[in-house]
C-alpha cells in the first residue's frame, strides 16, 4: 500500500468519527427536549413566583371551585417547555389568557373601622361595652335630655332638689356634671353636692336672721360664700374618700334659686345660658380652661405650667384641659375646686336656663341653643321643650360631637313673683 492510499484511509476514518459524534450530540440533545424534568428545571422563576403568590393570595373558594389553583399550575408549566415550537406556542397563550380570566384572585374587600383615629389612641377598647340608652326626663319645672358618646361609657350626670327645703317652697338647686378619668367622681358629686349646697344655704339664712340685728348682711354675698363653701367641701370629701389612686375628676355648672334670685356656680367646662326679654341669650359662667389668660397666669404663680397639645388644646401640666374641677388629686395644687359664682334677680323677663355639659357648646352656640328652646315653648306645650333637649343632643352630635352630651333646661318664670 502506497503514501497516498494510506492518507487516504486515515481520512475517512476520521470523517466516520466525526459524524458519528455529531449524531449521538444529536441524539442527547433530542433526549434533553423531552424530558419532564427538563421542563420543571428550566420554568423561569417569576413565572414560578407568580404561581406561588397566586396561590398565597387567592380567597378560600367554594367546593365547586377549589380544582381552580391546580389548572392554573397545570397552565403554567404546560407553557414553559413548548417555547420554541409555534402550535403549542399558540396554545400556551390561549391557556395563559384562560388563566388570567378564571384564576386572577378576588378583590379583597376591606372594611373601613369607624373612629379609626380613636381605636389606633387606645379607646378601642373603652368603646366595646354596650351603651347606655339616651336618658329623658320631664320633672317638675325641668327638662332633661342626655346621650354618651362614642367613645367611652357615660361619664356626665345631672341631679336636682326641688322638694321644700326647710319650709322655703322657693328654693330649688339643679346641676349637670361632667366627668373624666371614670365615673367616680362624677358619681360621689352628683349625689353629695346638691345636699352640700341646698344644706350650707339653709345655714347661712339661719345665721342671718339669728344677727340681723345687730349685722347687715347682703343676701347674696352670704348666699354666694355658702355656694363656694359647700364646693370646697364637696371636693374635700371627694379626695378623702378616693385618696387611694383616684386620678379622675368632674365638671360642673349648677343653680340655686332662692329669694326670688338665681345663683350660678361652675368649675371647668359645663355652661349655663339665661334666656330673657324674648329669646336673648346671656352666657353666665365662663370657661375654665387653661386658654382663659388669669387662669394661666394663675397656674404660672403656682409654680405650675401650661402646655399646648397638637391638637392645638391649652393643657395643665400637659394634662388636664381644664383648670378648674373637682377630684383630678395629682394636679390639686393648680386645679382649684373654687367655683365662680354668678347672681341674677329673677324679675318679670327671665324666661329659662339652659344648663348643659360641653359636649353641647362645642358644637352649639349660646344663642342658636337658646332659639331652640323658643321654638319649643311657643308650641304651648310641655312635652315640646322635653324634645327641644333630645334636639339640641342630636344636633352636637350630627355635627361630630364625640363627646357626652346633657342638656337640662329649667323653667324661671314659676319662680318670678
Amino acid at each position: 500500500m502506497t503514501l497516498h492510499t494510506t492518507v487516504r484511509f486515515f481520512c475517512s476514518v476520521v470523517a466516520a468519527f466525526a459524524r458519528l459524534v455529531r449524531e449521538l450530540r444529536r441524539a442527547a440533545s433530542s433526549s434533553a427536549m423531552s424530558s419532564p424534568v427538563g421542563l420543571i428545571a428550566t420554568a423561569p422563576l417569576p413565572l414560578r413566583r407568580k404561581t406561588k403568590l397566586v396561590a398565597a393570595l387567592a380567597p378560600p373558594q367554594p367546593s365547586s371551585v377549589v380544582a381552580r389553583p391546580a389548572e392554573v399550575c397545570d397552565a403554567v408549566v404546560s407553557g414553559v417547555g413548548a417555547v420554541d415550537q409555534p402550535q403549542q406556542a399558540e396554545s400556551k397563550r390561549k391557556k395563559t389568557t384562560a388563566w388570567s380570566a378564571r384564576g386572577r384572585p378576588s378583590r379583597l374587600v376591606i372594611p373601613v373601622a369607624n373612629d379609626a383615629g380613636e381605636l389606633a389612641a387606645g379607646w378601642g377598647a373603652a368603646a366595646a361595652p354596650v351603651k347606655e340608652a339616651d336618658v329623658e326626663v320631664e320633672g317638675e319645672g325641668f327638662w332633661l335630655a342626655s346621650r354618651a358618646g362614642p367613645r367611652h361609657a357615660m361619664e356626665d350626670a345631672y341631679s336636682v332638689v326641688t322638694h321644700k327645703n326647710g319650709g322655703d317652697s322657693q328654693l330649688a338647686f339643679y346641676g349637670v356634671f361632667d366627668g373624666h378619668g371614670g365615673r367616680a367622681a362624677v358619681d360621689f358629686v352628683s349625689q353629695r353636692l346638691g345636699q352640700n349646697v341646698v344644706s350650707a344655704v339653709l345655714a347661712a339664712g339661719a345665721e342671718r336672721r339669728d344677727e340681723a340685728s345687730l349685722v347687715v348682711v347682703e343676701d347674696d354675698d352670704a348666699v354666694s360664700a355658702a355656694i363656694r363653701a359647700a364646693y370646697l367641701a364637696t371636693d374635700s370629701e371627694l379626695l378623702a374618700q378616693h385618696q387611694q389612686g383616684a386620678s379622675g375628676g368632674a365638671c360642673a355648672a349648677t343653680a340655686l334659686v332662692t329669694g326670688g334670685d338665681l345663683y350660678v356656680a361652675h368649675l371647668g367646662d359645663c355652661r349655663a345660658v339665661l334666656s330673657r326679654d324674648g329669646g336673648a341669650a346671656a352666657a353666665l359662667t365662663a370657661d375654665h380652661t387653661c386658654a382663659a389668660e388669669g387662669e394661666r397666669a394663675r397656674i404660672e404663680r403656682g409654680g405650675g405650667f401650661v402646655s399646648r397639645s397638637g391638637s392645638g388644646v391649652w393643657r395643665v401640666q400637659g394634662s388636664l384641659a381644664v383648670s378648674r374641677s373637682f377630684g383630678d388629686a395629682g394636679l390639686k395644687r393648680w386645679v382649684l375646686a373654687e367655683p365662680a359664682v354668678a347672681r341674677v334677680p329673677l324679675r318679670a323677663g327671665c324666661e329659662f336656663l339652659i344648663v348643659a355639659s360641653d359636649g353641647l357648646w362645642d358644637k352649639v352656640g349660646n344663642q342658636e341653643a337658646v332659639d331652640v328652646v323658643l321654638r319649643s315653648r311657643n308650641a304651648a306645650a310641655t312635652s315640646s321643650v322635653a324634645r327641644s333637649c333630645a334636639e339640641l343632643v342630636d344636633m352636637a352630635q350630627r355635627r361630630g360631637s364625640r363627646d357626652d352630651v346633657t342638656v337640662m333646661v329649667v323653667d324661671l318664670e314659676r319662680f318670678v313673683r
